[in-house]
């Protein structure tokens, strides 16, 4: 059987070089594999298999719009050829030209006759690409039936409802990919997330130490841990994790908005200035200014903080919260009056704001009271 097998591959140079080029490229010799392909179709242009098998190359080393050739070629004589449908839906999605990859992953779907988990995913994905929220969970939820442990099916579930805000079926289809042993960091330091906005926050602490299990520098799970520690008011352990990630990270503004804020809250006023400045130097963020105008009322710079909120409300365009919080550090460091002009600053600020303007004159009002009816309105 093996001299017949010989002799046909001898007599068909076209078949030698295609089973050539498929282990190549099973081997991911992706180059040579190309030469083989492109050996045999000198000699036979139209063969569908050495065609499908170049496209397969060509995807495989990024070249998506090329791949896209030689599957079209063979979908011209042979428009259901199931190999060159899924490898031109595969070279589309590569090129981010989602909808007509769906196109003709569906057609895929129509001529294997099944539900195929991993293209159904694929177009899924798709549609969450296309920011189509009710086809991609139409179409996760068909390999969901299928296979419901798919971690791929389950991690795009979960990111769709990240995605949404919806939170709590996030989590759960997070947790359930983690239990069928997904070890991802960046689903741990997720579920982590998702957890600590939920406010449940010792098992967002249980994952991100998890998280650092694996990779102990990882920057995103000692930021999350950083804001657990800021949530249960550990500062001075969410400013060392924090410091920890400046050791070989220049850190982003807001993570040195969310350094300056601990310090602040230790009285360690000087390195919150630092961060605060480090932060602002490299441009404008909200948290950081808003920090640097606490720190300012907590050191009676009525002027700098007046400065720092007249920024902050130019970019922001409105504010109910932040000029209450100010007044109210400056009244808790003894300032009253400074408070009392403070306040009017912001009315002269705000005076188009009418929601502001009610906040702002009752806290003008409570500070112009006298001590007596204070004491009596407690």
């Amino acid at each position: 059987m093996k001299q017949v097998t010989d002799t046909v591959t001898q007599n068909n140079p076209v078949l030698e070089l295609s089973r050539q080029g498929h282990a190549l490229f099973k081997a991911r010799r992706f180059e040579e594999a190309r030469k083989a392909f492109e050996e045999a179709l000198a000699i036979d242009p139209a063969n569908a298999y050495v065609l499908t098998g170049m496209g397969d190359v060509l995807r495989q080393q990024n070249k998506y719009s090329g791949a896209a050739e030689y599957y079209r070629r063979v979908l011209e004589f042979d428009p259901f050829n199931i190999y060159s449908l899924l490898g031109l839906g595969d070279a589309l999605r590569g090129g981010q030209h989602y909808q007509e990859a769906i196109v003709f992953w569906k057609m895929y779907l129509q001529q294997h006759q099944s539900k195929n988990i991993f293209v159904l995913t694929r177009i899924a994905d798709s549609y969450k690409r296309l920011s189509d929220y009710d086809n991609a969970l139409a179409y996760y939820q068909d390999a969901f039936a299928v296979q419901p442990d798919d971690r791929y099916v389950l991690l795009g579930l979960a990111d769709l409802y990240k995605t949404q805000g919806l939170d709590l079926q996030a989590i759960e289809h997070y947790e359930k990919a983690l239990a069928g042993g997904v070890t991802s960091v960046s689903v741990l330091t997720i579920a982590g997330s998702l957890h600590l906005k939920c406010n449940n926050y010792e098992t967002a602490r249980n994952y991100y130490e998890k998280a650092l299990e694996l990779e102990p520098h990882n920057n995103h799970a000692l930021h999350g841990l950083a804001s657990y520690y800021r949530k249960i008011h550990n500062y001075q352990r969410a400013a060392e994790l924090w410091e920890h990630i400046l050791e070989k990270d220049t850190g982003t503004l807001n993570l040195l908005a969310r350094l300056g804020d601990p310090y602040r809250s230790l009285g360690q006023l000087g390195a919150a200035e630092r961060t605060y400045k480090m932060s602002l130097e490299r441009g404008y963020d909200k948290f950081a200014l808003v920090g640097m105008m606490k720190l300012h009322c907590l050191l009676g710079r009525l002027q700098d903080a007046c400065d720092c909120y007249a920024e902050m409300l130019c970019n922001e365009g409105n504010d109910t919260r932040f000029f209450v919080e100010a007044g109210l550090l400056l009244i808790h460091r003894g300032s009253r009056g400074l408070a009392l002009e403070f306040y009017h600053y912001v009315q002269q600020l705000q005076k188009n704001s009418a929601e502001a303007c009610q906040i702002i004159d009752a806290c003008i009002l409570q500070l112009d009271e006298p001590p007596a009816a204070r004491n009596l309105n407690r």
